[in-house]
């Protein structure tokens, strides 16, 4: 489901927000906006992804520049908004869903709050294995095995 709100300006004034389903039922799209905003007049709007992506500004010391200077390789980036992301969905308590709670055990993915050590100690197999010349080492094909 995708959604959006664009907002036409007039002198520096917000005078008309156009909402529109992208991707996925009209219908789907409301019923999650309710289920979130616990409002049966919810509507289609950026706040939340405007809240995240000053999470993501405040978290990597790259994003708080208008350049990004001090990131020589993308990839660096990349790593530390995927470290951001989840440690904002399994360690990161929010006030807004209730007393010492994440946003992935409001969505169900777990029954705790996770610790760093416990997130960064946590085997995830990489998405996709490099391809390697000549013998491949021990822990690869044990990594492979396992999959």
């Amino acid at each position: 489901m995708v959604a959006r709100a664009k907002k036409r300006y007039e002198r520096r004034r917000v005078v008309e927000i156009v909402r529109e389903v992208i991707h996925g039922a009209k219908s789907a799209v409301q019923a999650r906006i309710e289920q979130t905003q616990h409002s049966a007049e919810a509507l289609i709007n950026t706040s939340y992804i405007e809240r995240l992506n000053a999470t993501f500004r405040s978290r990597l010391a790259p994003l708080v520049r208008r350049t990004r200077v001090g990131v020589h390789k993308l990839c660096t980036l990349e790593v530390g908004m995927w470290l951001v992301g989840t440690c904002y969905n399994f360690v990161w308590a929010h006030r807004t869903l209730g007393e010492e709670r994440t946003p992935a055990m409001a969505a169900g993915l777990t029954d705790h709050r996770w610790s760093m050590e416990e997130l960064l100690t946590f085997p995830v197999p990489p998405a996709e294995l490099p391809r390697w010349r000549g013998r491949r080492p021990r822990w690869l094909l044990e990594a492979e095995r396992a999959a």
